[in-house]
C-alpha cells in the first residue's frame, strides 16, 4: 500500500483507497474536520502541480510508492489568497490600459504585454476557485457563491473571446478598443467576487 505523508507526518488510512482521486477525496474529507486543505502534492517526489485535474484522479496508486501531501489551514489559506487577488486587481487594470495603449502605438512588444496579461487573468482565475474552495472547507458552501464566481468567469471569458475575433481579423486597434471597452470593466468588476468571499473570512 501506498505510504502517505501530510506535512512530513505519516497518515494513518483507514480506508484502502486504489486511485489517487479516491485517495484525495479521503483526504479532503479528514482535512476538512480540522478546517485544512491539501494545496500540494507530490509522487515519489515530482510535484503534481494539478493534483486536483480529473484525468490524474484515476491514477492507481500501486504505480506509486510514496505520496508527499502539504496541508495549510484553510481559512489563513482563504484570507492570504483573497487579499493576493484584490491586491492584484489595480495593477492588472492598468495592466489593461497600457496593454491597450501599446497597441495603438504600434508598441513592437504590444503581442507581448497582451500575451501576459491573458496568462495573468487566468491566474487571478486559479486563485479566485482556490479561495472560494478554501471558503466552502472553512464555513461550508454559501448558497449563490459558485454563481456569482461562474458569472464573473463568464464576462472575463467572453471579452477573451472578443479579443481573439479581432485578433484573428488582425486589427490592432479593434483589439485595444475590446481590451478597453470589454476586459477593463470585467477586471475592475473582480472584486465583486472576491469581497464576499474574504468577509467571509474576517
Amino acid at each position: 500500500m501506498v505510504d502517505c505523508l501530510v506535512n512530513d507526518i505519516p497518515e494513518s488510512l483507514d480506508f484502502r483507497p486504489e486511485t489517487w482521486g479516491a485517495l484525495l477525496a479521503g483526504l479532503d474529507r479528514r482535512m476538512s474536520a480540522g478546517r485544512r486543505v491539501v494545496t500540494a502534492v507530490r509522487f515519489d517526489g515530482v510535484d503534481q502541480p494539478s493534483y486536483r485535474h480529473p484525468d490524474l484522479a484515476g491514477v492507481a496508486l500501486e504505480r506509486i510508492a510514496r505520496i508527499d501531501v502539504e496541508a495549510e489551514d484553510a481559512g489563513a489559506l482563504l484570507r492570504a489568497a483573497v487579499d493576493a487577488a484584490t491586491d492584484s486587481l489595480p495593477d492588472l487594470v492598468a495592466g489593461v490600459g497600457q496593454t491597450a495603449a501599446a497597441l495603438r502605438g504600434g508598441a513592437p512588444d504590444a503581442q507581448t504585454q497582451l500575451g501576459t496579461l491573458v496568462v495573468a487573468l487566468q491566474s487571478l482565475m486559479s486563485l479566485t476557485v482556490a479561495a472560494g474552495t478554501a471558503a466552502d472547507i472553512s464555513y461550508g458552501a454559501e448558497d449563490g457563491a459558485d454563481a456569482v464566481v461562474r458569472g464573473a468567469c463568464a464576462r472575463i471569458e467572453a471579452a477573451l473571446a472578443t479579443l481573439v475575433a479581432r485578433q484573428t481579423d488582425g486589427d490592432p486597434r479593434a483589439v485595444a478598443d475590446a481590451l478597453d471597452e470589454h476586459l477593463a470593466p470585467a477586471v475592475a468588476g473582480w472584486s465583486d467576487v472576491l469581497t464576499p468571499i474574504r468577509m467571509r473570512a474576517a
